[in-house]
């Protein structure tokens, strides 16, 4: 009876052995199933199944929307990408044409929130943009409007000093650090921010220095080819008649958007430029029309037509 008793047990204890052997390695390398063997009985099969292959992306089965049809994917399309009002389609930045003839009105010492509004109000109702030189000590908490306008107009801002001072009175580093920080009091004041690679000097007046500075914060240097003297004359007659006779393809036409004569001849000349079959662009547009980008440093006073 001990025999019996003392085999049973050894028979447990194997058993007992034998699945732990099974599990540990069935923990280790895999997973079994359960299979009829050629007596009849059933016994425990190991099958040490490879790793599955990885599933490309493209066969992957479509998302199941909460009605269980395929949800549909769409391309992202970034929020300030211009779109067709009619498709939702993104449509392409329209660039000016470089084979057209083309200028660039351009105008100073803003902004203010009579004339450089009253301004805008002229370039939306003909549609055309322009640049304008504005000076940090002229910008102000209640005119930052008037500068998210420009740009939400297709203008350009460029910069015309921290104060209307001659840059030749200043060092290279002086003079960087004046247009670096009127950089960014444009910056801050637009929605975004806003970034000027323009400098138009006070006066026109130009050394090494200013040069040099403009080089160090990254501008190019722009004069003009027409000066109206709109300042000077105030009278809106003789601001048309100069721009008239002076005017030619690649010109940069220098205004000052603090005059009501300058407003009055502006809204007279835009017709007259577009009938003379000229495209109005902003400087850039005109100065890299050409193919070439602005050089920092680099002085322009239009456009050099090949």
């Amino acid at each position: 009876m001990k025999r019996i008793v003392l085999l049973s047990l050894s028979l447990i204890l194997c058993g007992l052995l034998l699945s732990g052997c099974a599990l540990q390695t069935f923990l280790e390398t895999g997973s079994w199933t359960r299979t009829a063997a050629a007596e009849g009985q059933d016994v425990i099969e190991f099958l040490n199944t490879p790793e599955p292959e990885p599933t490309p992306a493209s066969a992957n089965p479509p998302a199941q929307g909460a009605t269980g049809t395929a949800a549909t994917v769409l391309d992202p399309v970034d929020p300030l990408d211009p779109v067709d009002p009619m498709t939702g389609d993104p449509t392409p930045d329209e660039q000016p044409d470089p084979n057209r003839p083309m200028i660039a009105l351009t105008f100073d010492d803003g902004p203010n929130n009579t004339y450089t509004m009253a301004l805008l109000d002229i370039l939306e109702k003909h549609g055309v943009p322009a640049t304008f030189f504005v000076l940090a000590n002229a910008i102000h908490e209640d005119n930052h409007n008037v500068l998210q306008r420009m740009v939400d107009m297709d203008c350009e801002i460029g910069i015309h000093g921290w104060t209307h001072e001659r840059m030749t009175k200043y060092s290279g580093g002086e003079n960087a650090d004046r247009i670096q920080r009127t950089q960014q009091e444009i910056d801050e004041s637009i929605e975004g921010g806003y970034i000027s690679h323009l400098v138009r000097p006070p006066y026109g007046s130009m050394n090494d220095n200013a040069r040099a500075g403009a080089r160090y914060a990254e501008t190019a240097l722009i004069l003009w080819s027409v000066d109206t003297l709109d300042w000077k004359t105030q009278n809106t007659e003789k601001i048309v008649k100069v721009v008239k006779k002076e005017v030619e393809n690649g010109s940069i036409i220098l205004f000052h958007d603090r005059f009501r004569t300058t407003l009055e001849a502006v809204d007279e000349l835009i017709p007259w430029l577009q009938e003379q079959g000229y495209d109005l662009v902003t400087v850039t547009e005109l100065l890299e029309s050409s193919g070439q980008p602005l050089e920092y440093g680099k002085v322009y006073r239009y456009k050099k037509i090949v």
